[in-house]
């Protein structure tokens, strides 16, 4: 099992726990359940007059003050873990200590909420924590290792990988640690089209132990040419089952879980919660949008991808773009680069009969139009896309200042990283004729988005969006998302 918690509240909670080095300290962390993950909501350290026993190798709670901590436990249905340091050192165990008191209060929690719950050592010198988790309170405690996401994402140490010599080449620019994190890496994909596919090959051949894919479309022949995997013969299979097809034939142990449905329809958000990072290769503003607020809830790292091109009457292409951004803790949120907007939402969520009466009416035009979509240029945001990947979880490609949003453009082939200003404001074109008088009352209103990428004049700061960045507190750290759609 493993435990998810946000680098900037994790951060703070660990330094005010380990501020004092002649004491242990203590903490408790209350986290929500979403399968085999732990979603850190609360986190709250025991104030200085709420120990009866507080000295450098043993401590003691008063009950009285962890039973106030551990109310919203009671309330909300949460795993309750503690969390105690052991001062100036740099490797956190379990003493014989912790193993006769962890007995005792696993009794007490589970008497109070089902669980799982469990307790984390803190290194005073390191910040480095190991953690168990109890399943049922006479249960042999199992490993629970501690993630942190932030610009990268950090957990415990992956199990040794036994296999062949499959990625021997690899392994020499990945190192055997960061081959063993892409093993025991679980990576969704909502979109299995031009660039999802494409992301989908390379996650694949990369050997990532699991992946989880969402696409409620079937192939069309117009898919052939830009869907990797897809034959011919694969016309009306659903896409999913082909891009399961490619990676088990492939034979490299990669565990597949598919989904033939639409996000926010068919298929729940749930179903993404459990993965370490998911790639968004969506073309519709409503399932962006949900994926824009897991990033956020969940704590699960998301990159979008899209490409869009302007091509005039004789073919040519005159204006083509790609982007690749990163959200999640500690980043800007899609809705502060532009890349959701509310307009498009509104127009999503219309039924076939009130967009046809729209566009009848003069109200907006192209939303349903097919737009250019080229393989080459598919495969290249998808490999932007994956190294971006693997800068989170490995640090392959330098993690010290990752880029939050590449930009390409294929008409001057430039391409590279982009500092903060709204950009793409989405892959799709769909021109504003005149004014809706429903979406007059919108403040993200446009009078002309022929070109979305060159319509937003809009200019923000990386901390003006007030549910973005790093949350202050560290003592409760709550359920803070994406405000613009909370």
């Amino acid at each position: 099992m493993r435990l998810r918690l946000s680098e900037p509240e994790w951060s703070a909670f660990a330094d005010a726990l380990c501020e004092r080095t002649d004491v242990e300290s203590a903490g408790v962390l209350l986290a929500e359940v979403r399968g085999e993950v732990l979603v850190a909501r609360h986190l709250r350290v025991v104030p200085e007059d709420g120990y009866l026993i507080r000295r450098r190798d043993q401590l003691r709670i008063d009950p009285v003050a962890l039973n106030r901590l551990v109310r919203p436990a009671r309330d909300e249905g949460l795993a309750i873990l503690t969390v105690h340091t052991h001062p100036r050192t740099l490797k956190p165990w379990f003493s014989l200590a912790d193993d006769a008191g962890d007995a005792r209060l696993m009794q007490s929690f589970f008497a109070q909420t089902p669980g799982p719950h469990g307790s984390i050592v803190l290194a005073g010198e390191t910040r480095a924590a190991c953690g168990r988790i109890w399943s049922q309170c006479d249960s042999v405690p199992a490993s629970l290792a501690v993630g942190v996401v932030g610009r990268t994402v950090r957990g415990g140490d992956a199990p040794p990988a036994t296999e062949g010599a499959w990625f021997d080449r690899q392994v020499l620019a990945l190192g055997e640690h960061g081959h063993r994190i892409l093993r025991d890496l679980h990576v969704g994909i909502v979109g299995l089209g031009g660039t999802g596919s494409a992301v989908l090959v390379q996650l694949a051949h990369l050997g990532v132990g699991k992946l989880t894919l969402v696409d409620g479309d079937r192939v069309e022949a117009s898919n052939v040419s830009r869907v990797l995997g897809a034959r011919a013969a694969d016309v009306g299979n659903a896409k999913v089952d082909v891009a399961s097809r490619y990676v088990r034939a492939l034979g490299l142990g990669c565990s597949v879980t598919t989904a033939c449905g639409h996000l926010g329809g068919d298929v729940g958000v749930e179903m993404l919660a459990c993965c370490d990072v998911v790639v968004s290769c969506v073309d519709r503003h409503s399932p962006r949008a949900i994926l824009n607020r897991m990033a956020y809830h969940e704590l699960v790292p998301v990159v979008d991808l899209g490409t869009a091109f302007r091509v005039n009457a004789t073919g040519s292409i005159t204006a083509g773009a790609g982007r690749v951004v990163v959200v999640g803790p500690g980043r800007p949120c899609l809705a502060c680069w532009g890349h959701v907007d509310p307009d498009r939402l509104r127009i999503e969520a219309m039924t076939p009969e009130e967009r046809a009466e729209r566009i009848a009416e003069g109200y907006f035009s192209g939303a349903d139009v097919p737009q250019p979509s080229v393989v080459a240029f598919n495969t290249s945001v998808a490999g932007a896309a994956v190294v971006e990947i693997l800068r989170l979880v490995t640090g392959f490609a330098g993690a010290a200042d990752p880029p939050d949003r590449l930009a390409f453009d294929f008409v001057t082939e430039r391409s590279g990283g982009t500092p903060w200003h709204p950009p793409l404001a989405g892959s799709a074109l769909v021109r504003t004729i005149r004014p809706d008088p429903a979406l007059l009352s919108s403040p993200h209103w446009r009078s002309s988005c022929s070109f979305p990428w060159r319509t937003s004049t809009r200019s923000r700061s990386r901390s003006s969006h007030p549910n973005c960045g790093p949350r202050s507190s560290t003592v409760s750290a709550g359920r803070r998302r994406c405000g613009a759609w909370s």
